[in-house]
């Protein structure tokens, strides 16, 4: 084994020049009479070791050549002379002498020779089988007593006698290395003196400046160890712990040809033994070896031969090291439980049925691990903390890579080091921290939240989750500021960094669902984890302020900031809802910036990739204005949209589009319900060879969707009217009247060529509109209409008429508009679907399936089972506690079954109203007045129920509909442009508290007998009427818990008013479906299906109900006066709702036939007076 002189291991430099005639030698004799000197003469000894040294070194050289051949048997020869012949005796004797005489007599020189040559001799026979027996009683020789003593002085010799302890060391790499470690045992057995001061000198690898070779021997000495050593010799080494840390604190200082070897002998001989246990690999890389390894980061020399840079090879094969050692099984990575902490199991027992289920706020799933996490790989975790991950690359990957093996580590590792950002700053520090951070972040959610190979009953602590989602020191004010700056670095950072942890909740909220579906302790944990991770980001305003503050020209950075706006609204709906914000200006520009030409085609590439997100954003924010114009000559968003995906029809942003614009276009009553409806409108508008829309026809479409979108009723009744004089009820868009109306103005203006244009659109439209399958008898009336009125203008006139003449020549063809993989958007058309629907088999085979009503009605909103977390608001941003939720739960619980909790709200509640007044909010006010009214309110029916004064809470709580109310109107007093504002803040004027008799019968005479007073008749996408009573309908149904309520719901009449609003022909679907779900809830409550029989006759009311639905198609033409429902793609899918609503009349009619009390019932059938049909049935 070659040894390692220098500051390098290199091969040694051998003598090729040919020595004088005298020095050859030529035979064994040569050999025995070079050490038959005095041995006082240490001169001589010298030269004659010297000489034997450079003999060897020419056998080494010459090993191949014939020489090296004859040399070997003359070394053979000598070496059988030399050979001891007694178990008492020691091989080369003269040899071993010399060096025990130089011990002697302290001669420094011939001591250093000896080990040497001795070392020169089992390099030059290594590999040669016929030396094998010598050499092994060779080595038996100088681990004798005699030459252990030497190899001790030598190795304990002063750090100036350098060459004396490197050679001794070399000596014993030799005798360890031989025949594959064959005495390595042996050797590490008299370790009491030949492993004594190994730690010292690895401990000290310079002297000065001067780079000591005793230290590269050492540990050239230590890797033999490792690698030929048994695993039980092996395990002693490493337990000693000094030896190894000695070692690895000293690379440092090594060259990097020393570091690299020494690295790749730790991965093969102890990350690669398979013999040595676990722990001992835990022992050997503990976190003061790994942090001492990881020093070599900063490794930075030049190889003194070659003058090369190596630090990029030291690197590359530390992290290779460490990424074995830290991040894979194999190394001392324990078996973790992911983001469960050490100690807990979620599978553990829970209390019985009997006890109160308290959910997250059980003792049983405390959550405190906010400042401690506890942790299996302890030495893992204490290591990361020495690392540097924002100065290096390489320490970042290699964090990140541990995180990703033992999540448990990510918020053991924040809890620790919280200070891990800088202030937000465009440099390389803050970059490098933020890059870290981010790429946490970016890691994926581990497989059942790390537990075993099953899904825990349990959700892990929040506080561990919200770690790995979005870190604490990417705070909101953090984030904030780096979204409000002028560096472009820091806006896009903040923005990408919000997207992508948006996208990781939503992918830690899946696995919350799917892992066990229904389970109310995951949807609280879904809750309370969405609550979490509101308080650390900003808020949409923030984001959006970030928008509008990028300067033109910051494309790429608009994309970046827009995806995290969409993101935004994809993912947390509920938080985005009340955003002011209408993307519609920004979209338009968009647009407007892709007409062809004008742009480049790098521009144009990122303006492309805007309009998903743009699309996104307008489609999930109830405050875009698609039919909004910014000003007279700028089209409307809706317009600007058409016109874009007639001009790309194979773009994916117009497959993407149309699934949008169709449902709006049908439900502002623009478009008839027709599948085809859109595609006719984007025929009509496409260019051919001969024609192409102008900007007047945009225009005049434009108009003509707003005022439809407007006044749909007119044009409905106008359509209705040409039906019947028609006699054909094909339905029709209601557009075309509005066209037929508009067309006189455009005839007006005097611009031919505007003029003409618009007539031929008007005639391709029609053609378009006939193809698709609607009324052609209705056209036929307007166009003689829109003849007529252009009597007094013969050139209008006859265009109109040239471009029917035309159109009725060439059937147009309506396009196929399709998903990006294919798939058919609006389906086939619409009569085969209608027909297929509609047959007898598939009917009578939805009729029998059944329905459960508890998956299909949206659960009651859970009252919280303590003010755990709820009772302390020092400081609060109401805003967000609206949003959240958490507000809602303090209210509710003024209506606790206990009144010791009821007891607690109030006076918290007291102190809410406290801090609002305090605070800056903008409607303050309004809020203030709500938190009176209804503390006030629940403190006067506390009193009256309990029956005492003083606001005792003794009794019964007071009645849901209390709580909820006030639950239903924390949103609608937060937001001015809430349609529902005004009522909200006249209701609040009417007194210091509610009558609660009179509570349901003001609301259901404000909602079903006034008109609603929104400025705009639709509102977002939904008839602001219709709106008003889901609005209501949703109150209803979460105020039905008990006998109380039940009683307050039949004397308001609630019952009887739903039930006739049900059989109305102008009620849409969905309003059908959630009146079905409030009398279900009615149902639930014991001795509510009585109260339905005996009080409402809601048994023959779902005869009555079922009839109907089959006849009636559910809702009537978009722009009718129910047409404020959710409306639907196909005619095949209003069939499937009709028949779902029929399923939930059949199963709600089976629940209060089996729920009700049957001898109640049948006593009062028996009591009651026979209705007209039914004497006429008996009598029959």
């Amino acid at each position: 084994m070659a040894s390692l002189d220098g500051g390098a291991r290199k091969r040694r430099k051998l003598d090729d020049s040919v020595p004088p005639a005298d020095t050859l030698i030529t035979s064994s004799s040569q050999l025995k009479n070079l050490f038959n000197v005095p041995s006082e003469s240490s001169n001589e000894i010298k030269k004659a070791v010297e000489k034997f040294t450079h003999f060897l070194s020419s056998v080494s050289r010459d090993a191949k050549s014939n020489d090296g051949e004859r040399q070997l048997k003359i070394l053979k020869t000598y070496c059988d002379d030399q050979s001891s012949s007694s178990h008492d005796k020691v091989d080369f004797p003269d040899l071993l002498s010399a060096w025990s005489n130089a011990s002697q007599s302290n001669d420094d020189a011939v001591f250093a020779t000896v080990p040497a040559a001795l070392t020169q001799f089992f390099q030059a026979i290594s590999g040669n089988v016929d030396f094998r027996e010598f050499g092994l009683s060779l080595c038996h020789s100088l681990l004798k007593r005699d030459q252990l003593r030497l190899f001790d002085k030598g190795l304990s010799s002063p750090r100036n006698k350098d060459l004396v302890t490197s050679h001794c060391l070399q000596l014993l790499t030799e005798v360890i290395s031989f025949d594959a470690g064959a005495l390595a045992t042996n050797v590490f057995g008299r370790r009491d003196l030949l492993y004594r001061c190994l730690d010292g000198i690895l401990n000290q690898p310079k002297l000065g400046d001067h780079r000591l070779k005793a230290h590269a021997s050492a540990l050239e000495f230590l890797l033999a160890n490792l690698r030929y050593l048994d695993a039980t010799s092996k395990g002693e080494l490493i337990t000693q712990g000094k030896t190894l840390h000695a070692a690895f604190r000293s690379l440092p200082v090594q060259s990097s040809d020393i570091i690299i070897e020494t690295i790749n002998a730790l991965e093969k001989s102890i990350l690669g033994d398979a013999n040595l246990s676990k722990q001992l690999k835990i022992r050997c890389f503990n976190s003061g070896n790994l942090s001492a390894l990881a020093k070599l980061y900063d490794f930075d020399t030049f190889d003194s031969e070659d003058n090369t840079d190596r630090s990029p090879a030291v690197r590359e094969a530390l992290q290779h090291l460490l990424l074995q050692v830290c991040a894979t099984p194999k190394g001392v990575l324990l078996p973790q439980t992911g983001w469960y902490p050490a100690g807990l199991n979620p599978d553990a027992p829970r209390p019985d049925s009997d006890m109160i289920d308290l959910g997250l706020d059980s003792p049983y799933y405390s959550d405190d691990y906010a400042d401690k996490v506890p942790v299996k790989n302890n030495s893992l975790a204490t290591f990361i903390q020495t690392l540097h991950p924002e100065k290096d690359v390489l320490q970042a990957q290699l964090v990140t890579s541990i995180f990703a093996a033992g999540p448990e580590l990510v918020a053991d590792y924040f809890t620790k080091k919280r200070k891990v950002l800088a202030s937000p700053a465009d440099d390389p520090l803050w970059r490098g921290q933020f890059a870290f951070l981010f790429s946490i972040v970016q890691l994926p959610v581990p497989e059942n939240c790390g537990w075993h190979d099953k899904s825990p009953a349990s959700p892990p602590p929040l506080s561990v989750v919200i770690e790995s989602i979005l870190p604490r020191p990417l705070d909101r004010a953090t984030v904030t500021k780096c979204l409000h700056s002028d560096e472009d670095v820091l806006v896009l950072s903040a923005a990408r960094l919000l997207t992508v942890s948006l996208e990781k909740l939503d992918s830690v909220l899946t696995v919350f669902e799917q892992g066990h579906p229904g389970s109310h302790l995951w949807t609280q944990a879904s809750s309370k984890l969405i609550n979490l991770f509101i308080e650390r980001i900003p808020q949409l305003q923030d984001t959006i302020t970030g928008l509008q503050r990028l300067t033109k020209g910051k494309e790429q950075i608009r994309t970046v900031v827009l995806e995290c706006i969409a993101t935004y609204h994809r993912v947390m709906p509920s938080l985005t809802a009340g955003a002011k914000f209408d993307i519609g200006p920004i979209f338009i520009q968009n647009l407007q910036r892709l007409d062809p030409g004008s742009l480049d085609a790098d521009n144009k590439e990122t303006l492309e990739e805007q309009l998903p997100h743009l699309s996104q954003i307008a489609e999930k924010s109830p405050a875009t204005k698609w039919f909004h114009k910014p000003n007279a000559e700028t089209l409307s968003l809706m317009a600007q949209v058409l016109r874009y995906c007639v001009s790309k029809p194979d773009s994916p942003f117009t497959k993407n589009a149309a699934p949008i614009i169709q449902p709006l276009l049908r439900i502002k009553g623009v478009l008839s319900n027709n599948v085809q409806s859109l595609g006719a409108l984007f025929a009509s508008l496409a260019s051919t060879k001969k024609w192409e829309p102008e900007p007047a026809t945009y225009q005049f479409l434009d108009n003509c969707m707003t005022r439809t979108m407007q006044r749909p009723v007119k044009y409905l009744d106008q359509v209705e009217q040409e039906q019947k004089m028609a006699s054909d009820s094909k339905e029709l868009s209601l557009i075309a009247c509005c066209m037929s109306e508009q067309w006189p103005f455009v005839v007006k203006k005097g611009d031919k060529k505007g003029t003409k244009n618009v007539a031929e659109w008007i005639a391709r439209f029609f053609g378009a509109l006939d193809a698709a399958g609607e009324n052609y008898r209705v056209m036929t009336t307007l166009k003689q209409t829109m003849l007529e009125s252009a009597q007094q203008n013969a050139k209008a006139r006859e265009y109109l008429e040239k471009a029917f003449e035309k159109q009725r020549k060439t059937a147009p063809a309506l396009p196929e508009l399709g998903s990006e993989d294919g798939a058919q958007v609006f389906g086939s058309p619409v009569e085969n679907q209608v027909d297929a629907a509609h047959s007898p088999t598939t009917r009578q085979e939805e009729l029998v399936r059944t329905v459960d009503l508890d998956e299909t009605c949206p659960p009651l909103p859970r009252i919280p089972t303590s003010l755990s977390g709820l009772d302390r608001w020092t400081k609060p941003d109401f805003e967000t506690e609206i949003h959240s939720g958490r507000l809602a739960d303090l209210l509710r619980c003024l209506v606790h079954p206990e009144a010791e909790i009821r007891v607690q709200a109030f006076h918290t509640v007291q102190t809410v109203m406290h801090a609002v007044e305090q605070s800056a909010y903008p409607e303050k006010t309004q809020l203030y007045l709500l938190l009176g009214e209804v503390s006030e309110t629940t403190r006067v029916a506390s009193a009256a129920s309990g029956g005492g004064g003083g606001g005792g809470f003794v009794g019964p709580p007071p009645p849901s509909v209390v709580a909820e109310l006030a639950v239903h109107l924390l949103p609608v007093v937060a937001d001015p442009t809430s349609p529902y504002y005004r009522k909200a803040n006249r209701f609040l004027l009417l007194g210091p508290h509610w009558t609660v008799s009179r509570l349901l019968p003001h609301w259901l005479s404000a909602t079903f007998l006034s008109e609603p007073e929104a400025d705009d008749t639709d509102v977002g996408n939904q008839n602001a009427q219709a709106l008003e009573v889901d609005h209501l309908l949703g109150l209803l149904a979460a105020s039905l818990r008990t006998e109380v309520d039940l009683d307050l719901f039949r004397r308001g009449h609630v019952f009887t008013r739903l039930m006739s609003h049900f059989l109305s022909s102008n009620t849409p679907r969905n309003t059908r479906t959630k009146i079905l779900h409030v009398l279900h809830r009615a149902a639930g409550v014991p001795g509510g299906s009585d109260t339905l029989i005996t009080r409402t006759g809601v048994r023959e009311w779902l005869v009555v109900a079922a009839e109907v639905t089959d006849r009636h198609a559910g809702g009537t033409t978009v722009g009718g006066g129910g047409g404020g429902g959710r409306q639907y793609e196909s005619a095949a899918e209003k069939v499937e709702m009709d028949n779902r609503t029929r399923r939930l009349v059949d199963a709600l009619a089976a629940e209060i036939d089996q729920t009700c009390t049957k001898s109640v019932i049948e006593r009062w059938e028996a009591d009651r007076p026979l209705t007209r049909l039914e004497r006429e049935k008996v009598e029959t």
